[in-house]
This record gives C-alpha cells, structure tokens and sequence, in this order.
C-alpha cells in the first residue's frame, strides 16, 4: 500500500520526489487525506506530489466498504481537490458538500510547499471534462496508463482545444504528462504491436526501450512512471534495469 511506504520514502531519500502515482479518493475521507498530505510534505522537506483518480473496478469499491460512491466518484474527486486545496491554503476551513460536511475549523500543519504541493489527475479520458479541471483546479499534469506515443500526441492536442474553447490561459504545455508504462530490458527483442493496455511499450531491449522513449519524448510525455513487473522479475533485476536506464540510456534520449 502507498500511504504507509510514503513517510518511508521520505525518511531514505533527499532528492526525489515522492508520492502515489494515483489516489482513489472515494476509498479516503478527504479531511485525512489533505492532513496526512501535509504531514508527508514537511517529513520530506517539499517533495510530495499527489496523484488522484476516481478508481474504476466495483469489486475494489465493495472491498473498500465504498460501493454506494462508485456511481458518483467523479464528483467525490472534484469535491477532495477542492477540500485539500482548502485546507493546504486557509487557517481555518469550513465545506458543505455531498461526501464532507464540516462547520469552519482547523487541520494542524500546512504544506511545506506553496500554495500547495503539485496535483496530477488520472484516467479521465474526456478532453472537456479534463479540460475543465486543469482551468478550475489549477492542476499541475495528467496520469494516463499504458498509452502509446500516438495516443499521447491525440490527447494532448484534444486537451489544448478544449482549453481554448474554455478561454483558459492554461497551455498544454504547462502541463507534466505522465504514463504509468511496464518497464523491464530483455535480453531478445519483445514483440511491440499494438496489444491495447497489455502491449510491451515499455519492456524490451535496451535499444528497443531507447527508441520508444525518444518518441515519447517527441510526443510530449515529460514524466513516465514505471511499472516493475509484479512477476517472476526479481527486485535487484528491476534496480539494474533502472541503473542501465539512468546511465546508458536516457543520456541518448536526452541528447535528442
């Protein structure tokens, strides 16, 4: 589970930045949340970025004791963004909505960052929709899963005519676009067709990963999140795997 390894991560590292790729909300009151956001952002110093989504598989909702949210969880994700901006922003904070109701009161600490830590939205793929919450919210990138270059370059140009439909002086470009993508380097070339979410975009030679990371790169992805493979790769595997990437790799996707 995140939340638990988070505070950890925070304790073992001084550089990077730290957080879950995605929050499902509906399975988190968002009171806590923004509170033990905060909390994690002054145990690392600044260096939390936060990730949410709405969560899509009932049976995840039922074990969560949450099924009664799932029709409405878009709502609940609009609804934990606007109390965890609140609270991260005002010493004292009140909120009368359909998931929270709470009379004006305090939350202990504010993040270490300001206004408040960097909010990434997942999954949400309707341009208007998504549109909306990067020119309502303020939100800092997108999290898509396992989507191909060519996929990345559509939604990208779909986001910016919406925000120019909406007269939004938000750009596309201000935008971190990430991809949770499978990662591990084979020894023989994979087979790389497209297969949907289970294609091998990510999981290849080391020259077959290169190549697919410059067009990312040219597709305007600027922060992929790699998936270790859950299975029959080993744990000292996947450290190699991202010490060849750091080194041998990406100075060559870098140097185009």
């Amino acid at each position: 589970q995140g939340m638990p390894l988070i505070p950890w991560l925070a304790a073992k590292t001084r550089k990077l930045r730290i957080g879950m790729s995605i929050i499902d909300t509906p399975f988190r009151a968002p009171g806590v949340l923004a509170a033990e956001i905060a909390t994690v952002d002054h145990l690392s110093n600044g260096r939390v970025n936060v990730g949410v989504g709405s969560g899509w598989m009932p049976e995840e909702f039922a074990a969560a004791s949450a099924s009664h949210i799932f029709p409405k969880r878009h709502k609940h994700v609009r609804e934990t963004i606007e109390i965890m901006q609140g609270i991260w922003t005002n010493d004292l904070f009140e909120y009368h909505g359909e998931f929270a109701d709470f009379a004006r009161c305090g939350f202990g600490a504010k993040p270490v960052q300001k206004p408040h830590p960097p909010i990434f939205f997942s999954g949400l793929k309707d341009p208007k929709r998504s549109a909306s919450r990067i020119a309502t919210y303020g939100l800092s990138g997108w999290i898509g899963i396992q989507d191909t270059p060519e996929e990345l370059k559509q939604w990208r140009g779909a986001i910016q005519r919406e925000l120019e439909e909406l007269g939004s002086s938000r750009s596309v470009d201000g935008l971190e676009i990430c991809n949770m993508l499978w990662f591990v380097i084979t020894d023989q070339e994979t087979d790389q067709t497209p297969q949907g979410k289970g294609s091998n975009l990510l999981a290849g030679t080391a020259a077959q990963i290169t190549d697919k990371l410059k067009r990312y790169k040219e597709a305007g992805l600027t922060m992929p999140l790699l998936w270790p493979p859950f299975q029959n790769v080993p744990v000292a595997k996947t450290l190699d795997d991202l010490t060849r990437l750091k080194e041998e790799m990406m100075p060559k996707v870098d140097g185009t």
